[in-house]
């Protein structure tokens, strides 16, 4: 449901009506190609969301901006001109910040969906954050309470594995227990749905189910109110 309140994508693992984006550009051996599907684009191209297939190959890898990819299929290895050295596979989540730059080579078709952010501040690239297996992590911080609880008592827990100098582009694993809530989104936020089922109510009356391997991309001020049923795990990014 790309033209939702809350543009969101079932299936993100599976899903097939996909788009043809053509030859991997800036290839080094091999032909990747490209596949894929967009969820939301925003003014300028910023943020950028959506799901993204590659077939096997090596090409440059030039991140323009601070992008997050949660990896649902597939093995490639990336390779940074620094000699930073990223190894993806399913379950791998990854925050590769603006101007990072290096060597992708895609052993395994892959799958990802991902969240195109804003530019950073002009400096050097830091290294890429990762989070493998965000399902098994079992060492979380416990965030405490929903502080607009309707109904229930949902609690929320998870681990940051980035955050900007100004609390831009921050990205995690995000748990959250059964009950009612008010929700008022802040700040743009994708979310890769993993685990549990919740349904999200919009203040125009639209109603969004949420079930597990669900894409999803909440602008800023989004408001409404939030049922979790089963407990829900999923990976993030604020920007």
């Amino acid at each position: 449901m790309t033209n939702s309140s809350a543009p969101h994508l079932y299936e993100a693992s599976t899903r097939t009506d996909l788009l043809d984006w053509g030859p991997q550009p800036d290839a080094l051996a091999g032909a990747s190609h490209s596949i894929g599907r967009l969820v939301h684009k925003g003014p300028d191209n910023r943020p950028e969301i959506g799901l993204w297939v590659c077939t096997p190959g090596r090409w440059r890898l030039n991140v323009p901006r601070d992008e997050f990819c949660y990896f649902v299929g597939g093995r490639a290895t990336s390779v940074s001109d620094t000699g930073e050295v990223i190894e993806v596979s399913a379950g791998t989540a990854v925050m590769y910040p603006g101007g990072w730059s290096g060597e992708c080579t895609v052993h395994e078709t892959i799958r990802n969906s991902y969240m195109l952010s804003e530019d950073e501040p002009a400096q050097a690239a830091g290294p890429a954050a990762l989070l493998q297996d965000p399902l098994k992590q079992t060492d979380l911080t416990d965030w405490g309470l929903i502080p607009t609880m309707l109904d229930g008592a949902s609690r929320t827990s998870g681990l940051v594995i980035h955050k900007g100098s100004t609390g831009n582009s921050e990205c995690g694993l995000w748990v959250c227990t059964p009950g009612k809530w008010f929700c008022h989104v802040t700040r743009d936020e994708f979310c890769h749905f993993l685990e549990g089922s919740c349904t999200y109510v919009h203040e125009s009356g639209e109603v969004i189910e949420i079930r597990p391997d669900t894409a999803a991309f909440f602008p800023k001020d989004w408001k409404g109110e939030c049922t979790v049923h089963e407990t829900i795990k999923k990976v993030y990014m604020i920007r």
